[in-house]
């Protein structure tokens, strides 16, 4: 018979931390319970913070964008974009390989991929490895390997292969397991809670004292430990126990609400989800939770504990999954807005502002919603207030310029419609020389530019049939008038 299950271990080195501190007993807590990662999944908390913080990364739209002088914009034909969107090997969802990788940083500090590249060095597949077979060295060059032993066989991977992820780190390379280092607070509440099960079972309290006038006889002896057993468990609850020969019952110790026993176990469900940074609401513990207060704790929750995690993973994409030419000029990027919307009213009121101060567009808006765009609706707008002095003086002067326009070309039309072509050249000269005076006194041109501008406006006429030459002014009187002023 072996002692130790030495068997198991024929493919490990003693670089393998966490199967021999198991094995041995290393987790063992002043408490008297041994907690390990598999372990502390069975308490309420952890298995609930551990879920969330796993399922909302998971969750959040990721796609891979490519700088453009506008900013940003979406690679849909990427390899990646399947990959972390949809599937990432023939086995697993997107959803399900992103959920396993948080899941192991959230327990074991570290999350690990193996790559899958093409001739093109892009990723075409990742397989998911548990950190838990993991173990990290340097080769003789100092170089990082990772010698992955998991039952059946081992492997040998370089930082090159793998897409690796951690969490709060002592080393920069390693995380440290959050579940080591709150072993000693999962450690109490386990504690707690075997209590209160042998508690139930029981049906008694443990820290009482019977006490007799005289000894007992056998036969009372055997009668009464029978009628303690037939009163004990659950089912038994609220019988009558019976006291004979003079019995008195003392109790010596503290009870169960002395020792402030559920108070203790309310305080260690915070003291857990201090580990993790979650809100207490949203692991359905709403004690201290009010309608005023519930939004706010929720953005936190997107600002301070998933967010971190999200550029985690997208540093970590940057730095594994995209080769060297990518990384000049591509960025992998999480998509929160679905998480930080709020109400119907508040989102409206947010876009109404945001449309009306110009920056962003009604079919913006529209995507932010799950609608269709419209045609005409990607114009920004901007309030007439809120221009700057440049936009107010190109806004006058277009105004200006459109005035001389108009004025220019209602006095061609209507004369060339009273006079006949030679009367009307003969006209030409006199209205130009008036003209130029109005451009130069009434719209501030100078007195070079006006005279530019008559010649180059008679000579049209001289150049062309009169309708041809006032069409021609008519499409280009306003913007040569503005280039002026």
């Amino acid at each position: 018979m072996n002692i130790w299950p030495w068997s198991k271990l024929k493919n490990a080195t003693l670089k393998e931390p966490e199967w021999w501190k198991q094995t041995l007993g290393f987790f063992q807590t002043g408490s008297g319970v041994s907690v390990t990662p598999d372990s502390a999944m069975q308490v309420a908390t952890i298995y609930a913070c551990v879920r969330l913080i796993a399922e909302t990364a998971a969750s959040l739209p990721l796609r891979i964008y490519r700088h453009v002088d506008q900013g940003a914009e979406p690679l849909h034909d990427h390899p990646l974009t399947r990959i972390l969107g949809m599937a990432p090997n023939g086995e697993s969802t997107a959803m399900d390989l992103r959920e396993f990788l948080m899941t192991n940083v959230l327990l074991r500090g570290n999350g690990y991929c193996q790559q899958i590249r093409n001739a093109r060095g892009q990723v075409v597949e990742l397989q998911p490895l548990n950190s838990r077979y993991m173990n990290v060295d340097r080769d003789r060059d100092g170089s990082l390997i990772f010698d992955y032993q998991e039952p059946g066989g081992g492997r040998v991977f370089g930082a090159q292969q793998l897409w690796r992820v951690h969490g709060l780190s002592f080393d920069g390379v390693t995380g440290k397991s959050p579940i080591t280092l709150a072993r000693e607070c999962i450690g109490t509440a386990v504690a707690m809670e075997q209590h209160g099960g042998r508690l139930f079972k029981n049906g008694l309290h443990t820290n009482l004292v019977l006490e007799f006038p005289q000894q007992l006889s056998d036969e009372q002896f055997d009668r009464l430990k029978k009628q303690i057993a037939d009163a004990g468990g659950i089912t038994n609850t609220g019988k009558p126990f019976i006291a004979e020969s003079g019995l008195k019952v003392a109790e010596i110790g503290m009870n169960n609400d002395d020792a402030q026993f559920l108070d203790s176990r309310k305080f260690s469900v915070l003291e857990m989800a201090r580990w993790y940074r979650v809100p207490p609401h949203m692991i359905g513990d709403l004690e201290r939770a009010t309608f005023s207060n519930i939004e706010h704790q929720s953005i936190a929750f997107v600002r301070d504990t998933i967010r971190p995690w999200l550029i985690r993973l997208e540093q970590t994409i940057y730095r594994d999954l995209l080769n060297e030419v990518e990384r000049r000029q591509y960025f992998a990027k999480h998509s929160v807005e679905g998480l930080l919307r709020g109400d119907t009213k508040t989102r409206y009121e947010a876009y109404k502002m945001a449309v009306e101060n110009g920056w962003m567009s009604r079919n913006e808006v529209r995507g932010l919603e799950d609608l269709n765009r419209v045609d005409g609706l990607d114009e920004y707008l901007v309030p007439l207030n809120m221009g700057s002095a440049t936009d107010r003086e190109n806004d006058l002067a277009d105004t200006v310029a459109n005035i001389a326009s108009i004025a220019e070309v209602r006095a061609l039309v209507s004369e060339n419609s009273l006079r006949d072509e030679s009367d009307f050249l003969e006209w030409l000269p006199d209205f130009y020389s008036r003209f130029k005076d109005r451009l130069t006194g009434e719209f501030g041109v100078s007195d070079a530019k006006a005279r530019d501008y008559v010649v180059a406006h008679i000579e049209l006429f001289d150049e062309h049939p009169v309708p041809s030459a006032i069409k021609h002014i008519e499409r280009q009187s306003k913007r040569e008038i503005a280039a002026m002023l």
